[in-house]
This record gives C-alpha cells, sequence and structure tokens, in this order.
C-alpha cells in the first residue's frame, strides 16, 4: 500500500464533492462543505463514554531532564500498578520529553524497556511542527497578503500563521487554502483542456508539475495541506491505521525542511507503534486519543487534553511569576488539580443533559462563512494570478511575482 498515493486520492475525491457545494448561490441545511463538517457528516453516532482525565500534582523540577523524565516514569508506573495490577502504563511527551522517556527505557529496560512501557510521541505537539513545517514553504511565497486581500485573517494574524501562534486558527486558515487551491487547479484544467475525464486530469496536472516550477510548488503545498488535514483526521475518528500511515507519509518531509528533532525521532515513534506489545495493543489503538465529549469528530490527542487541564488550572493568569515564589507555587501545586477537577465535574454534571451528537462544526452559519472566505480566497488569487496557469519555466511569488533564485527551483525538483 502507498499511504501518501491513497490519502490523496480520497482526499481529492472528497474535494471534487465539496466544490460542488461551492458552486450554489444558498447553501442549505446539511449541506457540509467545511472540512471537519464533512467528515462528522460521514462518522456514525459515538456510543462509548467519555473519558476521565485529572491532573496530578505538579513537580517543582523543570520536567527537560533526564532525572525528572526517569523520575516520573517511575511514580507513573506505582501509580498505575497500584490502580491496576499488571497494566503496562503509558505516558505521553513532547518531542523532548519523548526523547529523554527513549533514553530512559534504552537505559533501564528492565524496569522501564519498550515491553515494560509506552511513551507516545504527543500528536499536539506534532501537530504545530507539521503546520510550521508547511510555513517553512510558504514563507516569502505570497500566501499571507492571499490571506489578507481574501479578508480571511489581518496581515499580522496572517502572518502570525507562520509561526503557528494559534493552533485552531492556523489550521482554518490552511483549511481555506487547502479548498481553494484545489478549486484552482481544477478551474486551471478546465480552462486549459477541453476533456473533464479523472484520467486526463491526472496526465495534465503531471505535465503541468514537469513544466512549471510554480505548478508544481503550489501542487506541493496542497498536497502537503491535506496531509497533515489526515493526520488530524485520524486523531478525531480514531482511526489508527490511518494514523500510522499517514505518519509514514509525513515523516520524509521532517528530513527535507530540516526538521532535526522531529526527524529524528518520529520514525522511532512509529516504529513503537508498530510493534506494541501483544498486552496492551488491541487496547491501545482503541483508546490511543482523548474522548472528551460523545460528539462526532470531536477526539483529540492525549497532550491537547493535558493542555486544556492546565489552561483549567492557570486561568488568563498563568503560572507567571508563581516560580519565583515557593510558597504560592506549592499551594498552585496542591490546590491546582483538585480545581481541574471541580470544575470538570461541574461541567459535565451541568451540560450531561445537552449532549447532541451533532458538533458545533456542523453549524449552517459556519458552513456559509467557509464558503465565502474560500471563494473571496479564489478572487484574490486570480487578481495576483493562476498558479496552476502559469507556463514559465520560472517559479514566482504569488503576490509579487518575484522570481526566485535557481538553486530554489532545482530544490524544489528533488523534493
Amino acid at each position: 500500500m502507498n499511504p501518501r498515493r491513497d490519502c490523496n486520492n480520497n482526499n481529492n475525491n472528497n474535494n471534487n464533492n465539496k466544490m460542488q457545494l461551492h458552486k450554489k448561490d444558498n447553501l442549505e441545511k446539511g449541506d457540509f462543505i467545511t472540512w471537519a463538517a464533512h467528515h462528522a457528516d460521514r462518522q456514525p453516532d459515538v456510543t462509548d463514554p467519555p473519558g476521565i482525565s485529572a491532573l496530578l500534582p505538579l513537580f517543582y523540577e523543570k520536567a527537560v531532564t533526564m532525572a525528572m523524565v526517569k523520575h516520573g516514569m517511575e511514580v507513573l508506573k506505582l501509580m498505575i500498578q497500584t490502580r491496576n495490577p499488571g497494566q503496562i502504563p503509558v505516558m505521553v511527551g513532547d518531542q523532548p520529553i519523548f526523547a529523554l522517556a527513549k533514553y530512559a527505557q534504552w537505559n533501564w529496560p528492565q524496569t522501564l524497556g519498550e515491553s515494560r512501557y509506552i511513551i507516545i510521541l504527543g500528536d499536539l505537539h506534532t501537530e504545530m511542527a507539521l503546520w510550521r513545517m508547511v510555513a517553512d514553504l510558504l514563507e516569502g511565497s505570497g500566501w499571507c497578503a492571499a490571506l489578507s486581500e481574501a479578508g480571511v485573517a489581518t496581515a499580522g494574524t496572517a502572518d502570525s500563521f507562520l509561526k503557528v501562534a494559534h493552533l485552531t486558527r492556523t489550521c482554518h486558515a490552511h483549511q481555506v487554502t487547502a479548498m481553494s487551491l484545489a478549486k484552482l487547479q481544477r478551474d486551471a484544467f478546465n480552462t486549459m483542456c477541453n476533456t473533464h475525464e479523472e484520467k486526463t486530469f491526472e496526465d495534465w496536472k503531471e505535465k503541468m508539475i514537469r513544466n512549471s516550477p510554480t505548478f508544481e510548488f503550489w501542487d506541493k503545498i496542497l498536497q502537503l495541506e491535506l496531509l497533515v488535514l489526515i493526520f488530524i483526521r485520524s486523531h478525531r475518528e480514531r482511526n489508527f491505521a490511518l494514523y500510522i500511515d499517514v505518519l509514514e507519509a509525513l515523516a520524509p518531509w521532517f528530513f527535507v525542511l530540516d526538521h532535526t528533532n522531529y526527524a529524528r525521532w518520529l520514525p522511532v515513534h512509529i516504529r513503537d507503534m508498530k510493534a506494541l506489545p501483544n498486552e496492551i495493543r488491541d487496547e491501545l489503538k482503541q483508546n490511543w486519543v482523548f474522548m472528551k465529549t460523545s460528539r462526532k469528530f470531536s477526539s483529540m490527542p492525549l497532550d491537547q487534553a493535558h493542555e486544556q487541564n492546565n489552561e483549567t488550572v492557570k486561568g488568563s493568569g498563568g503560572a507567571i511569576g508563581l516560580t519565583e515564589n515557593p510558597a504560592a507555587l506549592k499551594r498552585w501545586m496542591v490546590a491546582g488539580p483538585e480545581q481541574a477537577r471541580i470544575l470538570t465535574e461541574f461541567h459535565e454534571l451541568y451540560h450531561s443533559s445537552e449532549q447532541p451528537s451533532q458538533s458545533h462544526i456542523q453549524g449552517h452559519s459556519i458552513q456559509k462563512t467557509f464558503q465565502k472566505q474560500v471563494n473571496d480566497m479564489c478572487d484574490a488569487i486570480v487578481t495576483m494570478g493562476n498558479p496552476f496557469m502559469e507556463t514559465s519555466k520560472e517559479l514566482m511569488t504569488l503576490d509579487k511575482h518575484d522570481c526566485v533564485d535557481d538553486m530554489v527551483v532545482q530544490a524544489l525538483h528533488t523534493m
């Protein structure tokens, strides 16, 4: 199986269906054109109950050290064995903690070895790294100018998408971009060719990629955005097999764009997920993400659930300044998790009778807003010049049509 090809083919079919809806002047209720709403509509109702999450008392010491990571792993293992004897502990960490935890496993195999402990690379932080990787390609391309011109975001907010300052807004901007690029690519094909057969479209695209660096660049952007969206979709749908396939398709991009840490550790994580111990393999494949509600298409990575618990404890002011006051920090360390528990129980009690299976992302107003943003984005790019109709041998920026160096073009061909 070719995960890259299979993933892209599925998303091309979805994009074709959504482009038909974009042609409608007035969307009806039940017309789902946003990426999330489309997949939520296809997903069956969730029957499993929501998960339970809680905060443990916090460490005062810095977490990203071998001593603290090993100590935390041992404490977690002791707690799991006390609560559920015989269960293999599972720990999730961002890339620095994941790396230290793997070193701990390799140095103490008798107690923390890979057959006795499962370490998962945090997928919320991986998603942020993926969008930053896409931003490395988009920086200076004119993408931010197109977003600003279309009214999707202000100039300053569009620039912040390159740094992934706000994950949800960044993801939304890429959804609008992916839909717009897919529509513009299809429009270019309809303009430049006389037939609409899918096979001919693929042949035309391959020919344009060989002859036009600008076409090739924006086609790579579209395919990479779709792969990252599939990565997110695998969590929302709890599809473990899709998760492994898309990770294998994305891993080479970290090497190509010199993201050293993830290029080094993501293959280790993939190997771990494909070689899970028999005692925990089936259970982990069902519970590798967290369900905060019973709504469709709403499961999230485990480290995202942890970050939301942290937000509940920290509030708007966060923990700024607490580390300089040991007494205040200790009060916060003890009271914070209990505060999070009380707030969670109140929220569950208050909303226990208000758990619709349909997610807010399927709202009619959200669909209309997304349709308008995609149409405006397409108009803005067409005004600058549809990159999929460019036939020159130069790679040009979208807004100013500046030609980049030939070395960049050669690097693009080798990606």
